[in-house]
């Protein structure tokens, strides 16, 4: 059985005997977790983008330092 099955036959064992207020809220905070993991992902790109502007703006200064020396 393949890892994603296993997953989803976990979570339907463990909400099988929720109620449908249960199950709505339980919706609710699987989408907010979603929507956490997607605003993660962008401030790990963005961030990642600053540190590497970051090493070229040192890299150069750098350059720059030693061409002085």
């Amino acid at each position: 059985m393949t890892t994603l099955l296993h997953y989803r036959d976990d979570l339907l064992n463990e909400v099988k005997d929720l109620s449908d207020d249960q199950l709505s809220s339980l919706l609710k905070i699987i989408r907010i977790f979603k929507e956490t993991l997607n605003r993660q992902r962008e401030n790990d790109f963005a961030l990642q983008k600053e540190w590497e502007e970051w090493d070229a703006l040192s890299d150069e200064a750098l350059n720059n330092y030693e061409a002085v020396l």
